[in-house]
């Protein structure tokens, strides 16, 4: 259980890195992809951190 928290939470600062880095990217036109990459990211990290559960991280869920 210890290692897998330890995984969480360097996946969620690595994640957040990303995310970061691809913020900086973004311009005002063609990069739409960007940005949801960046959200889809953001969302991942908040459902590591516990904040959101549910569709598409929650396997046990696949409703959608």
């Amino acid at each position: 259980m210890e290692t897998k928290l330890i995984n969480d939470l360097v996946r969620i600062d690595v994640l957040k890195e990303e995310a970061a880095y691809y913020r900086t990217l973004l311009a005002d036109h063609d990069t739409g992809h960007i940005r949801t990459a960046a959200n889809f990211i953001e969302e991942r990290i908040a459902y590591l951190e516990g904040k959101k559960r549910g569709w598409p991280f929650d396997k046990s869920n696949t409703s959608i």
